[in-house]
Parts: structure tokens; sequence; C-alpha cells
């Protein structure tokens, strides 16, 4: 996973939470997406998953002040 990709994901998260998405949906927890066979596959998931979760609680932490 590169740095775009990361952002992208950070940025979905950030969008999504100002669309009034829950944490919950994360749309890398749909159970399509989350690999389970290979180590490679896993690390690049959970990688886009706390990605798109740093950027939806760091727009939840603005709108709490």
């Amino acid at each position: 996973m590169n740095i775009e990709e990361l952002l992208d994901m950070q940025e979905r998260g950030i969008r999504d939470r100002i669309l009034g998405y829950a944490l919950s949906d994360n749309p890398m927890s749909r159970p399509e997406l989350m690999p389970i066979c290979d180590a490679m596959e896993l690390e690049i998931w959970y990688a886009r998953y706390e990605a798109w979760r740093f950027g939806w609680s760091v727009e939840d932490a603005s709108r709490r002040h």
C-alpha cells in the first residue's frame, strides 16, 4: 500500500464522518474485504482499516470541540 492509498482511506473516513456514518460503518469491515489466507493481504487490509478509522476519528474529535 502506498502513501496515496493511505491518504485516500483517511479522506474517506473524514468524509464518511461528515456524512454521519458511525465508526462501525468502516467499509473495510465488510466480510468480503477481509482476507483470511494471505498474511501480506491481511497487513494491507489492516492498514486500510486503520487509515479509515483514523480519518473518521480525527473528524469526530474536531466536531466535539
